[in-house]
C-alpha cells in the first residue's frame, strides 16, 4: 500500500470526473461533503433486475459494484461549483480484467485465489488530493509482491495521464 500526494488535484479531478479514465472501476463507495453530505454505496442490489434484465445483460450476475463510469457525472455534478467541497473520499476498485492481469505475472507469487481485489481510494481533505492503494484479500498472507505490482502500476499510471504525485 502507498499514499501519493497528487501535485495537481485540478487535472486529477478532470480525469476523475470527466475523462472515461476510470470508467471500468467499481464503485464501492463515495462520501462528499460540501454544504451538505453525500454518501453513495456502489453495491448492487440484484433485487432491482428482472430476469429479463439479466438474460439481456449476463454480465450483471458477476458484479458486485456498479461502474465507475455510470455515476461519474452525478457524482460530478455534486462536486463541481465555485468553491472546492469540504473533503470526499472515492474508493474504487480495479477490473477483474487488470487483477488477472497482474495475478499472471511473473512477479507475482502470491496464492491467487487468495485475493479479492485491487483498491484505489481517492481522499480530497484539508486541500489535499491523496491516492492510495490496497490490496483486499480473501486470507491473511505474508506474501506483498501483488502490493508490490498494483503500487508500480498505479505509479505508472499516473505518470501516464501525466498527474504529478509525491509518495509520502
Amino acid at each position: 500500500m502507498i499514499a501519493l500526494t497528487i501535485t495537481d488535484t485540478k487535472k486529477m479531478m478532470q480525469t476523475l470526473l470527466y475523462a472515461a479514465s476510470f470508467d471500468q472501476f467499481s464503485l464501492q463507495e463515495v462520501s462528499a461533503n460540501k454544504d451538505i453530505s453525500l454518501f453513495l454505496e456502489g453495491r448492487i442490489h440484484e433485487d432491482f433486475y428482472t430476469q429479463e434484465d439479466r438474460s439481456n445483460d449476463p454480465s450483471l450476475a458477476a458484479r458486485e459494484f456498479a461502474p465507475w463510469g455510470q455515476y461519474r457525472e452525478l457524482i460530478a455534478s455534486f462536486i463541481k461549483g465555485d468553491k472546492a467541497p469540504l473533503s470526499f473520499k472515492f474508493v474504487l476498485q480495479a477490473p477483474y480484467s487488470y487483477m488477472q492481469k497482474l495475478l499472471s505475472s511473473p512477479e507475482f507469487t502470491g496464492d491467487p485465489d487468495a485475493v479479492k481485489a485491487l483498491i484505489l481510494t481517492f481522499r480530497y481533505e484539508n486541500e489535499t488530493l491523496t491516492c492510495l492503494t490496497g490490496t483486499a484479500m480473501r486470507s491473511f498472507t505474508l506474501d506483498k509482491s501483488l502490493d508490490t505490482l498494483w503500487d508500480q502500476a498505479i505509479r505508472k499510471s499516473l505518470a501516464n495521464m501525466q498527474i504529478g504525485f509525491d509518495e509520502m
